[in-house]
């Protein structure tokens, strides 16, 4: 226990102060302390060596059975990001808190499309899943399980149905590293969704601007 709370602490406080300034600082500056959040986070799993860009490297030539993974929950996660509209919409007047990024000039773009496709899929597959989920034995795979689905949660909304919604998503990419035990499938995965998702939002952007 006094390993797993060492190797979190950090993170974890990273977070809350992230968190706690959603609601001190203008809705304008979010954009900036978002990617604060993922960079410092970065930093940290770089210098703890939790993260290896030559591992996630390797893990992509490997071949078919890690891409056939990866598929299977970049499915599964866009799923579950459908369902989550679905419930938006059956319930249009329950507030989702979505901490919203505005991007209005050629340097919030760039750091939007940072901090929403690149570093997420890195920072947060090695933080709640590499790190949260324990595997000591049943009892404590779902608790931490649930855990790293909630902080991963908080950090993209600011209400109880926003964290429930969100907590939706995290489900396949927990599935996946448990299954699996190789972080680097629901990294990669998570990418993907990213891409699909936010590089929609970054084309539209860069079409405004232009």
């Amino acid at each position: 226990m006094g390993r797993y709370i060492r190797k979190n602490i950090i993170p974890i406080i990273i977070e809350v102060v992230f968190i706690l300034s959603c609601f001190i600082i203008p809705k304008e500056y979010f954009i900036y302390t978002n990617f604060i959040f993922y960079l410092l986070l970065l930093i940290y799993f770089c210098i703890k060596k939790d993260f290896s860009l030559k591992e996630w490297l390797s893990n992509i030539k490997s071949g078919k059975r890690f891409w056939k993974q990866v598929i299977n929950t970049a499915l599964f996660f866009v799923t579950a990001f459908i369902i989550t509209l679905i419930l938006e919409n059956l319930f249009p007047d329950y507030d989702t808190g979505t901490i919203a990024l505005r991007r209005n000039s050629w340097l919030t773009l760039i750091i939007f499309a940072m901090s929403t496709m690149l570093l997420p899929a890195i920072t947060e597959e090695t933080f709640y899943r590499k790190n949260m989920i324990s595997f000591q034995n049943k009892g404590t795979l779902l608790c931490t399980t649930l855990l790293s689905m909630f902080l991963y949660a908080a950090e993209h909304s600011l209400t109880m149905w926003g964290i429930f919604l969100t907590m939706i998503w995290a489900l396949p990419l927990s599935i996946s590293y448990i299954k699996t035990k190789n972080i680097y499938v629901p990294m990669t995965a998570h990418l993907i969704g990213n891409f699909l998702g936010n590089g929609t939002d970054v084309i539209m952007t860069i079409i405004s601007i232009v």
